[in-house]
C-alpha cells in the first residue's frame, strides 16, 4: 500500500505530500471509494471518520460543496495542513481550523502564525508551511501526458513559446508550477493571466520586468513536479 503522507523540508519550509487513495483507505474506509471522481457530493457526519479530522466548521464547509471529487480534494488539502501543524504544535487534527481568506485562499485560524500554501495534482494534494513567512504559493502538477502546444498556447507569453517549443514534458510542467505558485504566493490565482508570469533564463519576470522580492524553487519526487514561491527568508 502506498505510503498515506510524507514530510519533508526544503529551504526552511516543509511539505507534506499525501496519496489521496491512501488516506480514503485511512480515513474514510468502506465510505469513499475509488470512483469519487464521477460521484456527487456528499453529507458527511463526524463518526463516518476513523479519527477526529474536521472541526465543526470546516464539515459543514465540505458538505457545502457538489461534487465528491472536490470534497475529497479539498479534505486531503487540509489533512497535508494538519500534519505539518500537528508535527509543530502537537494538537489534535480537529484542533486546527483551517478557513479560506477574502480571495479563497485557504489560511490557518488566527491563533496559527503559519502561512500555508495547497495545491492539488491527481492522486495527490501538497501543502507546504512556514512560520518566517507572510505569504506561501505552491503548485504541483503529477507528471503524465498533456497537450503541450495547446498549453503553451493558454497560459506561455509569445517570448516563452518561442524559447521553450520543443521542450520536454517535465520542463513545461516545471514552468507551469512556477507560474501557479506565483500567483498563489500574490493572491490573485488566474484571475491574473499567467501570459503575464514569465519564466526566462532562470529569472521570473510580470509584465516584462524582473520580480526581485520572491523567491521561486521548483523540485521533482518520483511522478510529480512541485513549485514553491515564498518571500526572501
Amino acid at each position: 500500500m502506498q505510503r498515506m503522507t510524507l514530510l519533508f523540508r526544503e529551504q526552511g519550509i516543509q511539505f507534506c505530500l499525501v496519496h489521496i487513495p491512501a488516506m480514503l483507505k485511512a480515513l474514510l474506509p468502506q465510505i469513499v471509494g475509488p470512483s469519487y471522481q464521477t460521484r456527487p457530493g456528499c453529507r458527511f457526519r463526524p463518526d463516518q471518520f476513523t479519527q477526529p479530522v474536521l472541526s465543526p466548521a470546516e464539515l459543514n464547509g465540505l458538505n457545502q460543496l457538489f461534487a465528491l471529487k472536490k470534497q475529497v480534494e479539498r479534505l486531503a488539502g487540509r489533512w497535508a495542513v494538519k500534519n505539518l501543524v500537528m508535527q509543530e504544535t502537537g494538537l489534535s487534527p480537529d484542533a486546527i481550523e483551517i478557513h479560506n481568506d477574502a480571495s479563497g485562499a485557504p489560511c490557518l485560524a488566527p491563533s496559527f502564525d503559519y502561512a500555508i500554501s495547497i495545491t492539488h495534482s491527481g492522486d495527490y494534494a501538497l501543502a507546504a508551511l512556514c512560520g518566517k513567512a507572510d505569504a506561501l504559493g505552491v503548485d504541483m502538477e503529477a507528471i503524465s501526458p498533456l497537450d503541450i502546444p495547446a498549453l503553451l498556447h493558454a497560459g506561455f507569453s509569445n517570448k516563452e513559446q518561442s524559447t521553450y517549443a520543443g521542450a520536454d514534458l517535465e520542463t513545461i510542467l516545471k514552468i507551469w508550477t512556477i507560474k501557479e505558485a506565483l500567483l498563489k504566493y500574490r493572491r490573485t490565482g488566474l484571475k491574473t493571466s499567467a501570459k503575464k508570469i514569465e519564466w526566462l533564463d532562470e529569472r521570473l519576470y510580470e509584465n516584462h520586468n524582473p520580480i526581485d522580492d520572491v523567491f521561486v524553487k521548483s523540485y521533482q519526487r518520483d511522478n510529480i513536479i512541485f513549485s514553491v514561491a515564498f518571500p526572501f527568508l
